[in-house]
């Protein structure tokens, strides 16, 4: 199965195509490179592969070619393919782990500018390939399976259930369960496009989706908050 993605852009790689070594042609000894460059570096480079290929099939050596470091060097980075699926998946679940910042803005304006940035990010091309890869490899991977439960955001300890928990502490909301509050907001705002997207490659329109999001805000609101002076008008 090939979840090669179209139209997107993958960062340059850190090393060259020698192993581990400068590019073809320059001088003097080997350019050294950060543990965290080269982290990043098979991360991406990862990614890559397993949409292509699925993650069964991917291969370490695959990965390491990619990424112009040799397999000795990608094993002293990641133990093993697993290991490095895990951390892609923390870095692409990134967004949704971020603390949302208490800078005294009214709430439906936090609530619009974080859905909005989520949304940039979950309907991008390259996410919604690793969702697919997800879907269809989870149900029969147990590498998978386990790297999805060790993400922070899949038990309940996402950014905006912790920001909904702090207005709810404050007074600002009435909320009980604010895992159950984060999710109807994010199913509201985001959940059907995204689905459009993964079933149909109907990605949404911005103008679609600012307006999807000052609704279903507005909506959420007009069902959580204390005080109606915190509800926004339609525009």
């Amino acid at each position: 199965m090939s979840l090669k993605l179209k139209n997107e852009k993958f960062l340059q790689p850190f090393v060259s195509a020698s192993r581990d070594s400068a590019p073809p042609g320059s001088a003097g000894r080997p350019r050294q490179y950060s543990d965290q460059q080269r982290r990043t570096q098979l991360i991406e480079k990862a990614e890559e592969v397993f949409l292509e290929k699925g993650y069964h099939p991917a291969t370490m050596d695959e990965i390491a070619r990619r990424a112009g470091m040799s397999k000795k060097t990608i094993y002293t980075v990641f133990e093993s393919k697993a290991e490095l699926f895990d951390a892609l998946l923390t870095a692409r679940l990134a967004p949704f782990a971020d603390p949302i910042p208490e800078d005294g803005r009214p709430i439906a304006d936090v609530l619009i500018e974080f859905l909005t940035s989520v949304a940039r990010v979950v309907l991008s091309p390259r996410h919604i390939a690793l969702t697919r890869l997800l879907i269809a490899e989870s149900p029969c991977s147990p590498d998978i399976g386990l790297a999805l439960r060790r993400q922070a955001v899949c038990n309940g300890d996402s950014a905006l259930e912790a920001w909904l928990a702090r207005q709810a502490a404050r007074g600002a909301l009435q909320v009980e369960d604010v895992r159950e509050a984060g999710s109807m907001l994010f199913g509201m705002a985001i959940g059907e496009p995204m689905l459009n997207h993964l079933t149909k490659g109907e990605p949404p329109s911005e103008q679609a989706m600012a307006r999807r999001i000052r609704l279903s805000v507005r909506a959420f609101l007009s069902l959580f908050a204390r005080t109606r002076a915190a509800i926004p008008r339609t525009s």
